[in-house]
């Protein structure tokens, strides 16, 4: 299933932004005793300062501390945390007062989620999982809860291009192959030159926002013809 945040913005925005605090809902209650305490704090947060326009958390962690009443170590620790178990992307580190950006790491939180979707009812399935995937209790549950590969690695960007949208990855993105990485250029190779222009003009977004949220951001990303 896409992500499409415009979701959030239009008018059904109410239900879908319900959809997503009621995953990560499903991710503490399994979690249990701190990770639940955790994420009740995120779920917070967002509800209370989450700017879904713009896809973007804005707060810095000295706000964060006093809603929760507690310490600003123990907010800085939680967004760390956050960070660390794929909930959380940050797209701009805090400096000299500045507050720090963050992005809720939609498909991970849908694949940490969808083995927890039937506890909710049948209804939220639905909604999680349109009809036209394969039900939640056959392969897409076990898919979307495989092991993520390690983060600042290809394979891990790979497979969040495969969970947010099946059909590109295997069309154009799975035939890509690592050619480079400086830490400021990431060099993709296509097999054709078509595939490499095909890329570069309709899919920049999804790559590049791919690679952010798995290898971190200020990478551009150059994908050139094998021959």
């Amino acid at each position: 299933m896409k992500i499409d945040m415009r979701q959030f913005t239009g008018p059904q925005a109410g239900s879908a932004k319900y959809d997503v605090l009621t995953a990560l809902s499903l991710i503490g209650f399994a979690g249990g005793g701190g990770r639940a305490v955790s994420i009740l704090r995120l779920i917070g947060l967002v509800t209370a300062r989450y700017n879904w326009r713009q896809d973007e958390l804005c707060v810095c962690q000295r706000d964060m501390a006093r809603m929760w009443g507690v310490t600003e170590r123990t907010a800085k620790r939680e967004v760390r945390a956050w960070i660390e178990a794929r909930l959380m992307i940050r797209t701009r580190t805090g400096v000299r007062g500045r507050a720090g950006a963050y992005r809720l790491d939609m498909v991970e939180i849908r694949a940490q989620a969808a083995p927890l979707w039937p506890r909710v009812g049948p209804d939220y399935v639905e909604r999680m999982a349109p009809v036209e995937e394969v039900p939640v209790s056959a392969a897409p549950a076990a898919e979307l809860a495989e092991a993520a590969p390690a983060r600042g690695t290809w394979r891990a960007v790979m497979r969040r291009i495969r969970l947010a949208d099946p059909a590109v990855h295997s069309a154009w993105i799975a035939p890509l192959v690592p050619a480079g990485d400086d830490g400021r250029v990431l060099r993709l190779r296509a097999p054709t030159r078509y595939g490499a222009h095909y890329v570069q003009t309709h899919l920049t977004r999804l790559l590049a926002e791919a690679v952010e949220a798995e290898m971190g951001p200020g990478r551009r990303v150059l994908v050139e013809a094998a021959v």
